[in-house]
């Protein structure tokens, strides 16, 4: 069964995981797909992918097509004669030609609990929203986005005080156990896929600096959920003065305060119920500092308005 021709497809440093654990556990990875080098850095020097530079540690060829509909990139997928293609944050869509190519298919590692948050930022929209559980999903690609059947699943409660930092390491040791148990009941056809219900689903869409600005007009919860939803990178982020502020750990409070001013000496910022205390701060072009830190060099004045 560990013969079987696997392609596996990742690009980012969380892909890495998921690639080292099939070459731990033996598996026969015969390609690589990744995204293409990019600049990167301030020199904006090309930056192979961290699954590329992985793959190079191991001898495996390694394909970074930057569209797999081109029929010359169909012709070579299909030239390797995988057996199953895994799928882990590669970030290109995958034609029919080749989700129909592999005797056992394409499966995907979704880190939430479909169909709940298909998309491309499901840690983050689960923590925005200040889901109590979430968890791994390995399913089927289908030609429809994180909609195939599913192969296996498991929940994680999310605890109070996660950041998608935390979340994102308890998922991916999930993730890399349910894998391994899962596969070699698959390939020998012995778990039945279960469909997706499409009512139930929800969508956790790409995220933009916009969306990590802190609005302090709302909710103290949904202040506090925006920063661990970001952090550590790449921070919610805040206006105050002319300077953009990363508020990456803090603390919330559910008591009377005006919202959007900077409440006390602390720097304490005022929420529609309450107010957050910034633990760990970053100012331009700086690094992250605690509040003592940026208290003894940045200058404000108590009552002052946030992205004023």
């Amino acid at each position: 069964m560990k013969n079987i021709r696997i392609i596996f497809m990742g690009t980012p440093l969380i892909a890495c995981d998921y690639f080292k654990v099939l070459i731990e556990n033996k598996y026969n990875v015969i390609a690589i797909f990744t995204q293409p080098p990019r600049k990167k850095g301030r020199g904006m020097n090309l930056q192979q992918s961290p699954v590329h530079d992985e793959s190079l540690k191991h001898n495996i060829p390694v394909f970074h097509p930057i569209n797999l509909r081109e029929q010359k990139n169909i012709d070579l997928f299909i030239r390797l004669k995988a057996d199953l293609v895994i799928v882990m944050a590669y970030g290109l869509l995958l034609p029919k030609e080749i989700l129909e190519a592999p005797k056992y298919g394409c499966i995907n590692i979704h880190l939430s609990l479909l169909p709940r948050w298909r998309g491309a930022a499901p840690i983050e929209h689960a923590l925005l929203n200040g889901d109590e559980k979430t968890g791994v999903t390995i399913f089927r690609l289908v030609n429809k986005l994180d909609s195939g059947p599913i192969i296996s699943s498991k929940f994680l409660k999310i605890e109070n005080d996660m950041d998608k930092n935390d979340l994102t390491l308890k998922l991916n040791q999930i993730g890399k156990k349910l894998l391994i148990n899962s596969l070699s009941n698959y390939i020998n056809n012995q778990i039945t896929l279960i469909n997706q219900n499409d009512n139930d689903a929800t969508y956790a869409h790409k995220i933009h600096s916009g969306d990590r600005k802190i609005d302090f007009s709302s909710s103290v919860d949904d202040v506090y959920n925006k920063v661990k939803a970001f952090s550590p990178n790449p921070s919610a982020w805040c206006v105050i003065g002319k300077e953009n502020i990363k508020i990456i750990k803090c603390k919330k409070k559910h008591i009377e305060s005006l919202p959007s001013i900077i409440v006390n000496d602390k720097f304490h910022l005022g929420c529609k119920d309450g107010l957050i205390e910034p633990l760990i701060v970053q100012r331009e072009g700086k690094k992250p500092m605690n509040i003592n830190e940026f208290l003894k060099g940045f200058h404000f004045i108590v009552g002052q308005k946030i992205n004023a």
